[in-house]
């Protein structure tokens, strides 16, 4: 036959529901020595209230001063691994710290971040974002440009000049039989002479490239050499008595 419960005291159940704690939690509590039991299904109602403020004031300053990194992920509201990031960047041991000194470093990275004056190694914030504008204005310019047809594709410009070159090919073979044609004094050796020059020069056309021709653009030296090169052509075709050339 079970013992009646000593008087002005609550049962187990009804002390957990006063300290609003599962029934387990509370018995957990009284194992660790936080709560007086004075039976086994016994407490007396201001020991058993008065215990557990002393420990929520105790749990709090515990908290304050060396919380676990789960507390100080849920007090920054952030990953446990974003906690053990920070610990490693700012070479501190997470237990050690207060959560004050805590919240107090990571509003302040926060401020240096968002003011841009973070860096990771040689990366700086301002010069990435001031990068990346340029990038996407370029980027927006350049599509302009091309729906303005002031641009075109360089797999397109490619076409075009291969297309170009063998046209010019083409109308370059022609030059031999058309001289024929209308300097009969020409000898074979002469047309052979040109038609020689004449495939270097179709040789070139259908082998340039985008590549060259920005090249040409760029170098005057090589310009001037080829205007050299053709005056030099036409200085011979002249001496060899051309009637085209001097017409």
């Amino acid at each position: 036959m079970s013992q009646p419960a000593p008087a002005n005291t609550i049962s187990h159940d009804a002390a957990a529901r006063v300290l609003k704690l599962a029934p387990a939690d509370l018995a957990r509590l009284v194992d660790q020595g936080v709560v007086p039991r004075i039976a086994k299904d016994a407490y007396q109602l201001f020991p058993l209230v008065h215990g557990y403020i002393d420990h929520l004031r105790a749990e709090q300053q515990r908290i304050v001063q060396r919380p676990t990194q789960a507390e100080i992920a849920e007090h920054l509201d952030i990953s446990d691994r974003r906690v053990r990031e920070l610990a490693a960047e700012w070479g501190i041991d997470s237990r050690q710290v207060p959560l004050s000194e805590w919240r107090l470093r990571y509003l302040r990275k926060l401020r240096e971040e968002a003011a841009g004056r973070a860096a990771t190694g040689d990366l700086d914030l301002v010069g990435e974002r001031a990068r990346l504008a340029k990038v996407q204005a370029d980027r927006i310019e350049m599509q302009n440009a091309v729906t303005r047809k002031e641009l075109a594709p360089t797999e397109l410009i490619e076409e075009v000049l291969a297309r170009a070159g063998a046209r010019a090919a083409k109308l370059l073979d022609t030059i031999p039989g058309e001289l024929k044609r209308r300097a009969p004094q020409l000898t074979a050796d002469d047309l052979a002479a040109i038609a020689g020059v004449i495939a270097k020069v179709r040789n070139t056309a259908s082998a340039m490239s985008l590549a060259d021709v920005q090249a040409d653009e760029t170098d005057d030296d090589h310009s001037d050499e080829r205007a050299e090169r053709l005056a030099a052509m036409i200085s011979d075709m002249r001496a060899e008595g051309d009637p085209e050339i001097d017409a």
